[in-house]
């Protein structure tokens, strides 16, 4: 874990690596956006804990009425209704999927509760524009069912997930809604072997063909009691040319367009003309 944050590090440090560093903050969301949130949950960019400049994203839930301590932070950068706005981000294509996360100890709900990482995807049966066999759901993973339990607090922990173990939340298909409740899946598992859950359970078909149409990093529902954590550095790639890290920040790093008179304070509205 030690030699991965190192390695991210140096990373960061070095525009010339291969991925594309992209500045999320409170000014430019760069497409990101807060997601399912109700009543007893927030989601924001603070500075409370840094973990690169100035700034992270927060989740906090306080869990005062049942089912609604739920946080999403959300990038869909599928937006067409007649079109896949880009055909190559695929499950197949997909090689690597990374985050940072931190737990606040101060927080009380389940010690193996982080937020989770989540994947949006759509698959179209190998029929295009035929609705019938489509299904679209959620791949997630959560730490819990990847060997950590309980989850470090106080702490940054930088996961590499593209080999973990994912669930699937299928949302729509001609079988029907919900979870499949098999936790032991690997995303090429899902691609290879159709891997299915208990009875009563949704049945779905994946391939290296389905679309991956967007990201979610949450929290909750259901948790139960208060909890307090943060993310940061969120990277996803489908090949060496479509590699991007997300760094989440309050105040700019990079001064808009190298302008010089730029005036930076230290509110959220972080630099003024």
């Amino acid at each position: 874990m030690f030699q991965l944050m190192f390695v991210l590090m140096i990373a960061l440090a070095c525009p010339a690596l291969a991925f594309e560093e992209v500045e999320v903050s409170p000014n430019d969301l760069k497409g990101w956006s807060p997601a399912n949130v109700r009543d007893d949950a927030m989601v924001e960019l603070n500075k409370n804990q840094p973990l690169f400049g100035d700034g992270s994203l927060m989740f906090a839930t306080d869990s005062i009425t049942p089912g609604q301590d739920k946080a999403d932070f959300q990038l869909a950068w599928q937006q067409s209704l007649n079109a896949i706005d880009f055909p190559d981000r695929t499950l197949g294509n997909l090689d690597n999927l990374l985050f940072a996360w931190y737990r606040d100890s101060i927080s009380t709900t389940a010690p193996h509760l982080v937020p989770a990482f989540k994947l949006q995807f759509y698959d179209d049966g190998g029929t295009p524009g035929n609705a019938a066999d489509d299904v679209l759901g959620l791949l997630v993973w959560e730490p819990v069912y990847n060997g950590i339990n309980p989850a470090p607090s106080d702490s940054w922990q930088i996961s590499d997930i593209v080999e973990d173990h994912f669930w699937v939340y299928v949302s729509q298909s001609a079988n029907g809604s919900g979870v499949i409740q098999n936790y032991g899946a690997s995303l090429d598992d899902w691609i290879n072997n159709n891997p299915q859950g208990q009875a009563g359970d949704p049945s779905i078909t994946l391939s290296a063909n389905t679309f991956i149409t967007g990201v979610l990093i949450g929290v909750g529902s259901g948790w139960n009691d208060a909890f307090i954590g943060y993310v940061d550095a969120v990277q996803v790639a489908f090949g060496d040319n479509d590699d991007t890290l997300y760094n989440f920040e309050v105040c700019a790093r990079f001064v808009p367009n190298n302008n010089p008179d730029v005036i930076f304070d230290n509110d959220f509205e972080c630099y003024k003309y």
